[in-house]
């Protein structure tokens, strides 16, 4: 009986093996496949956000409890993004994001990460135009034969440039 059971577990554990390796093993072009499907969802956003339709980007982002979005060391659930973009969209007259390039890792056939150097464009109401660099990396995942973002973080290149040129009291802007 015990020989028995140790076949068994050890064809068990070989046959658990050869599945999660198979997975593992996509190749160049199936992984360029993957990228090239999930960066569509991507592009959406980075469209909705430069047509400031911030809120309608958002679509496009999970609602699970598990997910997590951070911009700039605060951590936020899609109600938290969705508030904060309803009350700063009507002061930005013009935004444009240029993805500088697109660095993909392929984890699984339906899990991707992106980390994006973007390069920003924002002019608020009563404010000069400022342009800026910001990193936003995401984890893009297959939820019901979708594409959906999971995870995000953006973080300002340097960020004492952006609250000098977006603070109320900074005199430079009224001479």
């Amino acid at each position: 009986m015990k020989k028995t059971s140790l076949i068994a577990v050890n064809i068990l554990t070989f046959l658990m093996l050869s599945c999660q390796g198979s997975e593992n093993q996509l190749t160049q072009y199936q992984k360029q496949e993957i990228i090239a499907t999930a960066s569509e969802v991507v592009k959406k956003v980075f469209d909705h956000s430069n047509n400031l339709n911030f809120v309608k980007g958002l679509d496009h982002y999970s609602g699970a409890p598990d997910s997590y979005y951070i911009t700039d060391g605060v951590l936020h659930s899609l109600d938290d993004l969705k508030q904060q973009y309803r009350e700063i969209g009507p002061s930005v007259e013009r935004l444009h994001n240029t993805i500088q390039s697109w660095n993909a890792q392929v984890i699984s056939k339906d899990v991707v990460n992106f980390v994006l150097p973007v390069n920003l464009k924002l002019k608020l109401t009563g404010i000069p135009e400022f342009e800026g660099q910001l990193v936003w990396t995401a984890t893009v995942q297959k939820q019901k034969n979708e594409w959906t973002i999971v995870q995000s973080h953006e973080s300002w290149l340097n960020c004492a440039e952006v609250a000098e040129a977006f603070s109320p009291a900074n005199d430079k802007h009224d001479k």
